[in-house]
């Protein structure tokens, strides 16, 4: 019974000992508590250590998880230089298609000069007169509207003056003739028989220009002071027409 006395007594006080270690803890605690109540600013820094190693291992798992920017960038830099390069690429296709089509119409220019220069050494068939590129005949006595018909029947029309050189050479033949202008399409405008408008103050004009008049819608030659002029005719007046063919077209 002393033995189990004996053994019983070391259980007890390692008991109690183990109560009292617990009771210097938990005042070890409280004076702990009651410093950091004290100082603040420490507990503060404390927390900011440990929110910032916490942030830092926040910041490190978000740029685990994000797309890195570097390689953005370079490919947008990429992207920049691609068109840059496509644009340069456009402007030069322009220019060369440029300056073929300038060539091309430098080519096609000389070459229709070749053309007209072989066609303008051709001869006038027998009977008509040679200036320039064109062949001249005269008709019959005939009106104005008659003598244009003679005239595109055999491949010309009536003449048209296109210079002082081609009149003096037609006003070389000492006769009156039909030309190839009229107005009876609109009084007073006076246009070729190929499209282009008489000017009412050319120079060569009888009195300075025609009389006028819708009875006056044809074009013929004069002789007046010593030198053929124009003159708005009757269209119905017989006289001889003067038949033009360009070798060129």
């Amino acid at each position: 019974m002393a033995e189990d006395v004996i053994y019983t007594m070391p259980n007890m006080m390692t008991k109690v000992m183990y109560t009292q270690g617990e009771r210097e803890e938990r005042i070890v605690n409280i004076y702990a508590n009651l410093e950091s109540l004290r100082d603040p600013h420490q507990h503060s820094a404390g927390t900011e250590e440990s929110s910032k190693s916490l942030g830092t291992g926040r910041s490190q798992r978000s740029d685990a998880v994000s797309p890195p920017w570097c390689p953005v960038r370079a490919v947008v830099v990429l992207l920049g230089l691609l068109s840059v390069v496509l644009l340069a690429g456009l402007l030069g296709l322009a220019v060369k298609y440029k300056i073929d089509v300038e060539q091309l119409l430098l080519t096609l220019e000389d070459l229709t000069e070749q053309r007209d220069a072989l066609l303008c050494k051709q001869e006038c068939p027998d009977g008509r007169s040679k200036f320039g590129c064109k062949c001249y005949w005269i008709s019959g006595w005939l009106s104005w509207n008659k003598s244009r018909e003679f005239c595109v029947s055999h491949g010309a029309d009536l003449v048209v003056v296109d210079s002082k050189e081609e009149m003096d050479f037609i006003s070389g033949w000492y006769n009156t003739y039909w030309l190839g202008a009229t107005d009876a399409a609109g009084e007073g405008t006076w246009r070729w028989v190929d499209g282009t408008v008489l000017l009412l103050d050319n120079p060569f004009w009888s009195r300075g220009g025609p009389d006028g008049g819708e009875d006056r819608n044809c074009l013929g030659m004069v002789w007046e002071a010593n030198q053929y002029k124009w003159k708005d005719k009757h269209c119905d007046t017989m006289t001889y027409g003067l038949c033009e063919q360009n070798l060129i077209k």
